[in-house]
């Protein structure tokens, strides 16, 4: 939790209108680089009409976090949007359209323990659809069957080349807020640790399998385990030929 975190802070703001300042706990004007160039959000010497807070410990769909678990209360995020600035475009200039973005990796595997599909399901994801499929990362990692790396050193410029996506087929987190933000279609897996009425968007396709709004384990659960392995490949493979147009 930390980058889909703070784009659905600058969501939140944004959907208040006008310039709003994102405040932490102790009522401090908090900023983040996810924000840069945002007509929207406040920095600490601007003028501003309307403030949230929302800042580590203070997130709306957070109801409660202990050692063992997170409990959730539905939150349903707003969109956020980046505004890139033209170095960043400049960046990206030579980057064609039309790939799908893939991401078979969770940024802490520890705290992600129930929140992981399996390298094989998606091996068999990127091995049956025929698309030119895509990798990001500062450093290249694991590669999937048939899939391509960009490197991509910060996360703006991870968020400036998805911008050029035509789809996306990732885990719940900070790419499918990102994948949102930009309005990029896909798929999105929750499996069972957390629900779409908590942090899923409309104009994706969410796959969660668990009951409520999620179990937030912290350690490896069986619901978890459960949960994923109703998640059949062949499903997202027919969703992912759909939007990879045939």
């Amino acid at each position: 939790m930390g980058w889909g975190d703070e784009l659905m802070a600058a969501g939140e703001a944004m959907s208040l209108g006008g310039v709003v300042a994102i405040k932490d706990k102790n009522g401090n004007i908090r900023w983040h680089e996810a924000w840069e160039n945002n007509p929207s959000i406040a920095k600490s010497t601007d003028k501003y009409q309307k403030f949230i807070v929302n800042a580590p410990g203070a997130r709306g769909y957070v109801k409660s976090v202990s050692a063992q678990a997170w409990e959730f209360q539905a939150y349903r995020p707003k969109p956020a949007k980046f505004f890139f600035s033209q170095d960043e475009l400049d960046e990206i200039a030579y980057i064609e359209n039309n790939f799908i973005v893939v991401e078979p990796h969770l940024k802490d595997k520890q705290e992600s323990v129930n929140r992981d599909w399996g390298w094989d399901n998606f091996a068999k994801v990127t091995s049956s659809v025929d698309a030119d499929w895509v990798q990001l990362g500062a450093k290249k990692p694991k590669m999937l069957p048939n899939t391509r790396w960009i490197q991509t050193p910060t996360p703006r410029l991870m968020a400036a080349v998805m911008s050029k996506a035509r789809a996306v087929l990732v885990p719940e987190g900070g790419m499918h807020h990102t994948a949102a933000a930009l309005g990029i279609k896909g798929v999105v897996l929750f499996g069972g640790f957390i629900a779409p009425q908590v942090t899923g968007y409309q104009l994706h396709k969410n796959i969660f399998t668990g009951g409520g709004l999620g179990c937030g384990k912290r350690l490896k659960c069986q619901h978890c385990v459960d949960a994923w392995d109703k998640i059949d490949p062949e499903r997202i493979i027919k969703i992912m030929r759909g939007l990879n147009g045939g």
